[in-house]
């Protein structure tokens, strides 16, 4: 079961990517505390349709720790802002969140229709995504921002892993 992003997702990720490695430290890493944010969201909204439409509690357990780890990601990030630019606004980007390209739709569709290791293939793919994204900021900064970007790397691999534990635990419960 290797399910991919669909090539309008791909494509719509690509160009955030490419608009991402043209901004300045304090562009990128606003952008990112609205992400983590943002995935906060998502993952909040997901374990609460979980809970209605699935009696597997692992799953709306794992998105509720999940949501509650990109809510400490952007509290991080916003330290590391503070600490660089201290009262400066964040920057408006005006690019939406790598999660929200997800179709939060077609996610709860997944949940609905009992297509669990789906919905959470697609969010293994999500956060293997934002890894490597960290993991380029990390090699193109230094010092703290660089440290920053390496730990939420690492973290997101992480979150990817305990996908994978959970997806790879639902298939042994279809077989």
């Amino acid at each position: 079961m290797a399910l991919e992003f669909s090539e309008a997702e791909r494509r719509k990720i690509n160009e955030i990517v490419d608009k991402l490695k043209a901004m300045d430290k304090r562009s990128i890493i606003s952008y990112w505390i609205t992400a983590e944010l943002d995935e906060a969201e998502v993952y909040n909204k997901l374990a609460w349709r979980t809970r209605e439409y699935s009696w597997d509690e692992r799953i709306s357990t794992l998105f509720e720790e999940l949501a509650r780890e990109s809510m400490e990601h952007a509290e991080m990030l916003l330290r590391e802002y503070k600490n660089k630019y201290h009262n400066e606004e964040l920057v408006e980007t005006g690019l939406p969140s790598i999660e929200l390209e997800l179709s939060l739709e077609d996610l709860e569709r997944d949940i609905r229709s009992g297509r669990l290791e789906d919905l959470v293939t697609i969010l293994m793919e999500s956060e293997k995504l934002a890894e490597e994204i960290y993991r380029y900021l990390a090699e193109n900064s230094s010092g703290d921002t660089g440290a920053l970007f390496e730990h939420l790397a690492n973290v997101e691999k992480g979150h990817y892993l305990k996908l994978k534990k959970l997806r790879d635990s639902l298939g042994k419960l279809g077989r």
